[in-house]
């Protein structure tokens, strides 16, 4: 199914009635154009266009100027001026620009301009991205998505159905990315798939040319269609974005695959890194209180308990730091339970890594009698840190969260007065006519930026990830790889370990804070 207005944008669906109308309905939201296409080569692109980016080629990263010099007695000269750049190996895993300037018979000055957390001396070759720049006049990308349209069977007023809400929004996000991309010049061919939620799907389209010849590859969003994928990307060697999906362990030693939302290793880290800056209301504690730290959670909530103190020792910097961990044996809760815990004359940080929403309401409800809202003071001194998905829960009283104080991580938070957010909905609006939600603003976002980057970095652009830390809407793209470390089996010291990149991710969140009955980010 294609849609002729779509210069650019090649459509493989097979959805049904809705996606069709919605197609029809974006036309006024032309996307990328073909600029590839030749009359000598109708529907191919064009050869790839190289840049040397070797710092250490002065010829290519370096410059030469002849200026004029003024000296004291009001003569003047011809001084060269001579500007490089090279690449430091700082550690192992790390390697700083360093740029430098030579004025004349003035001694050299040099600045360092950047700091790279990758090295790719170290890697194993079959695991080493190309850093060279290879641009293209337009790329082709593949976006994966759970469409389910034969799940969809059109009829008067019947609604989209709720399996296929998220791929649309998000799909719908990225149409409007594209024309935005187009207005600065980037030029894609888009093709879509519905993955339809079934790895034999997923098998059968990654034998596509389409796929085979793409530059990058959106999606798909289930962990077991992502890791088939993923196996493709890292043969075949093609730049791979998982945009929703927060598995950090879908596939190994794989510098292709790029996450996008950060895995829960991540926001166990930045819950303890983000503890000092927590206090409570300053209307009742006019000084700085001691804290006192607990994890409460479900014995299937281990992996994340454990997470979390491996956090706390790296950020204590000692192995025998502790969190005090309480994990009832049933999810219904009594106050005292957890009151042993807790210290009447400190503040008392409740780290609550679970989803489990049963167990949440009951723990919340007992906790709660242990504060006074008539005299605070006299009550404990209680902040709840909780996870994301608390938000969607339907059956927990917000008084609850606003009582207690309730803080959390989120790779999901668009700031009402953010300019960028209101034209993003403004301009949703206007192309579909409704409000927009989470996954378009993701959608958007994550088009734009990679899109962006393609154009400026080429097939190869996730080695330059580290160059473009770019706030959007939703979040902040601070992408950064993550490693596997070789042990050596001959017996060397631990410091000849060899890094090998194991995938890229997003190294931010968000930190939020429920107040006044809304959430709003933390400032750092």
């Amino acid at each position: 199914m294609k849609n002729s207005r779509f210069l650019s944008l090649k459509s493989v669906l097979t959805l049904s009635s809705f996606l069709f109308i919605l197609m029809i309905a974006f036309s006024s939201c032309d996307t990328t154009r073909n600029t590839a296409r030749t009359k000598t080569n109708p529907g191919r692109l064009d050869p790839v266009i190289g840049k040397n980016t070797n710092p250490k080629d002065t010829s290519k990263t370096g410059s030469y100027n002849a200026v004029t010099h003024v000296d004291q007695d009001n003569n003047t000269a011809t001084v060269d001026t001579i500007t490089w750049c090279d690449t430091i190996q700082k550690s192992p895993v790390q390697r700083m620009v360093i740029c430098f300037k030579k004025v004349g018979n003035q001694a050299i000055q040099s600045d360092t301009v950047a700091v790279i957390n990758i090295n790719n001396d170290a890697l194993f070759p079959e695991y080493t991205v190309d850093t060279t720049i290879q641009q293209k006049l337009a790329y082709q990308v593949a976006i994966m998505m759970p469409f389910m349209s034969k799940n969809f069977v059109p009829a008067n007023r019947k609604e989209i159905p709720i399996r296929s809400i998220k791929a649309i929004e998000f799909y719908e996000g990225v149409l409007i990315a594209l024309d935005s991309l187009k207005a600065e010049g980037v030029n894609l061919f888009v093709n879509v798939y519905d993955t339809q939620r079934d790895t034999t799907v997923i098998q059968n389209l990654l034998k596509k040319r389409e796929l085979q010849e793409a530059d990058l590859i959106i999606g798909p969003i289930l962990s077991n269609n992502l890791k088939i994928v993923a196996e493709f990307a890292k043969t075949n060697k093609k730049p791979l974005i998982s945009p929703l999906n927060p598995r950090s362990d879908l596939t190994l030693n794989n510098p292709y695959y790029i996450q996008v939302n950060p895995s829960f290793e991540v926001h166990s880290r930045l819950i303890i890194e983000q503890l000092h800056k927590i206090e409570r209301n300053k209307r009742i504690i006019r000084d700085p209180m001691q804290k006192n730290l607990m994890i409460l959670a479900l014995g299937k909530d281990s992996a994340r308990v454990a997470n979390l103190q491996q956090s706390y020792i790296n950020f204590k910097n000692d192995t025998s730091a502790h969190i005090s961990t309480l994990i009832p044996e049933s999810t219904t809760m009594d106050v005292d339970q957890i009151k042993p815990f807790l210290k009447k004359d400190q503040l008392n940080i409740i780290v609550m890594p679970t989803i489990d929403e049963g167990f949440i309401y009951n723990s919340l409800r007992e906790i709660q009698k242990l504060v006074d809202k008539v005299e605070p003071r006299r009550g404990y001194q209680i902040v709840i840190i909780g996870m994301d998905r608390w938000r969607y829960f339907n059956r927990i009283n917000f008084e609850y969260y606003e009582s207690l104080n309730l803080h959390f991580t989120s790779e999901y938070f668009t700031p009402p007065n953010k300019e960028t957010v209101r034209n993003f909905k403004t301009n949703y609006k206007s192309v579909y006519g409704i409000g927009s939600r989470e996954f378009g603003f993701k959608g958007f976002d994550i088009m734009l930026y990679f899109g962006r980057m393609m154009h400026k970095y080429g097939v190869n652009f996730q080695a330059h990830l580290w160059k473009e830390n770019n706030i959007y809407n939703h979040t902040k793209f601070q992408i950064e790889p993550t490693y596997e470390f070789l042990v050596p089996l001959d017996g060397s010291p631990e410091e000849t370990r060899v890094p090998i990149i194991r995938s890229y991710e997003n190294q931010y969140l968000n930190f939020l804070k429920f107040k006044n009955y809304q959430l709003n980010q933390v400032i750092e």
